[in-house]
């Protein structure tokens, strides 16, 4: 598995032509720092998907892409 520095990451991001750069800023938001998942659920509307199932085992990311290495 191959790694890339988040700093090559954000000098590529720099670099791109538009609509590149925005694609790729929007993987570096998602993927690298997290973005889509960092945040809380509040009781009034709802509960986190492992409090509703609690005997499923959940596969995270890493876990699935061992499986191709």
């Amino acid at each position: 598995r191959g790694r890339v520095p988040e700093e090559e990451v954000l000098k590529q991001i720099q670099e791109a032509p538009i609509p590149l750069n925005v694609m790729l800023s929007i993987c570096h938001s998602a993927f690298v720092k997290g973005d889509h998942t960092n945040f809380e659920i509040e009781p009034s509307f709802g509960v986190e998907a492992t409090a509703l199932f609690p005997d499923v085992k959940y596969t995270t990311v890493d876990e699935f892409l061992n499986r191709f290495l």
